[in-house]
């Protein structure tokens, strides 16, 4: 019973792990192929401040710069909040779709793990661990995006998802499992003879022991 007990904990823990390994390798995937914009736009950033620092020179305050320099320094200034205005725009969208392609990997994986899931529970469970991470994830990320549509209908879809596949696999699943026969249990013919011989020869013997029984009875009662 201990040695179970702890064979099933090993196995809920390695199942567990793989979940978190399969949102990682996806996480990642999706990052590697599908980079996040704002390293671009930092570095864009940084070089319009540098340039703006160059232009306010030591005394770093504008407001004491010629109008020509005033006026550099304005332009500069509205480069940065135009390219801070898209670096928000661009992160939306990545946030929306990167949400998107989460959600549909994670769609994938989970409806993997119902492939065999009764002959290879343990990596079952972690795959259907790790669809579940990883539409929790590319939720999360659609929340911080921009439309409420595209948020309601991205989360409706990882609902719907969820529930389905939850269904076909705790439900559905165990009402389609079929009765397993024993092997051997089947009796044949021969078997059945000698079992009716058996018993017949033992209702024989009753009835001759019952036959003995009243004989003596009978003859104790004549006896008297």
């Amino acid at each position: 019973m201990a040695r179970d007990r702890q064979r099933d904990a090993l196995q809920t823990i390695f199942s567990f792990f793989v979940g978190l390994m399969v949102l990682a390798f996806i996480g990642v995937g999706v990052n590697t192929f599908y980079e996040f914009p704002e390293q671009r736009y930092s570095d864009q950033e940084q070089t319009l401040y540098r340039e703006q620092q160059a232009i306010a020179g030591l005394k770093g305050d504008p407001s004491v710069l010629s109008t020509s320099d005033k006026a550099k320094y304005d332009a500069v200034q509205a480069q940065i909040d135009a390219l801070q205005k898209k670096r928000e725009a661009e992160r939306q969208i990545w946030a929306r779709n990167t949400s998107i392609v989460l959600v549909v990997f994670a769609t994938l994986v989970m409806g993997v793990s119902l492939i065999r899931s009764e002959q290879l529970r343990v990596l079952s469970n972690g795959l259907l661990l790790g669809g579940l991470f990883t539409m929790l994830y590319g939720a999360g990320w659609v929340i911080v995006s921009g439309s409420s549509w595209e948020r309601f209908l991205v989360i409706l879809f990882a609902l719907v998802v969820t529930i389905g596949l939850g269904y076909l696999k705790f439900v559905r699943g165990k009402k389609d499992e079929p009765v397993a026969v024993a092997e051997g249990a089947g009796v044949s013919e021969a078997e059945i003879g000698t079992l009716e011989a058996r018993v017949a020869s033992l209702e024989a013997r009753q009835a001759a022991a019952a036959a003995a029984l009243m004989a003596g009875l009978g003859a104790a009662a004549t006896d008297e």
